[in-house]
């Protein structure tokens, strides 16, 4: 990490700049110095260039030509000052207290079930903030592509909108041609589901699954 400070760089740079480049390097020390302070420190030229763009700034194509070194020298700067780099910072995903509980679940099948148990809670609370936020109204329990009502007192409450990426993984993985060799599970055209020719799963379990996750 460089020893020297954002504003000490910004002063040496300065020194012999012409008058156009002060200014530039000006706007570049300014806007690093906002992200600095920002909770997401992003210092990608990209995102630089976009702060300093209604200012007159240079592109992110203009940052990244030779002539443009002492811009990105102090740009850099700003980020090992920031105790980051110019890459751009991945987004947070939000786990949720569901998707936590099912990652703790080894077993694909029983995964799939707890997953669809969670997505028809889901369901079963908007249903409830509904009916709490309107004094007339229809639930129409239908599959969203089959209703072609126009009524505008009619809500479509599907829990398949409600599934979340961990959960159609969870599903995917119940049925998958991988999971069922590694079990020695086999099926059939109304989906049962048979070890050694021994049932393990009644009629409908696989075809159910994938009318699931076709309709996502």
């Amino acid at each position: 990490m460089s020893n020297i400070q954002p504003d000490d760089l910004y002063n040496q740079l300065c020194e012999n700049a012409s008058t156009r480049k002060k200014k530039t390097l000006a706007l570049v020390h300014e806007v690093c110095k906002k992200q600095s302070e920002a909770e997401v420190k992003d210092f990608s030229l990209g995102t630089i260039a976009a702060l300093m763009s209604d200012k007159g700034g240079l592109s992110e194509q203009a940052l990244r030509n030779k002539n443009a070194e002492p811009y990105r020298l102090l740009i850099n700067n700003w980020a090992e000052y920031s105790n980051t780099t110019t890459k751009k910072p991945k987004k947070q995903t939000t786990t949720t207290i569901n998707d936590e509980i099912l990652s703790q679940i080894s077993e694909p099948t029983v995964k799939a079930l707890v997953g669809m148990i969670m997505a028809e809670n889901r369901k079963l609370k908007n249903e409830n903030n509904l009916l709490k936020n309107q004094t007339c109204i229809t639930v129409d329990m239908r599959n969203q592509k089959s209703n072609s009502l126009a009524n505008n007192d009619v809500v479509v409450v599907s829990a398949i909108d409600d599934l979340t990426e961990t959960e159609i993984e969870a599903l995917k993985d119940a049925v998958s041609d991988k999971f069922f060799k590694e079990r020695g599970w086999t099926t059939d055209e109304q989906g049962r589901v048979k070890e050694k020719g021994y049932p393990v799963y009644k009629a409908g379990y696989v075809t159910a699954i994938k009318k699931i996750l076709d309709e996502i």
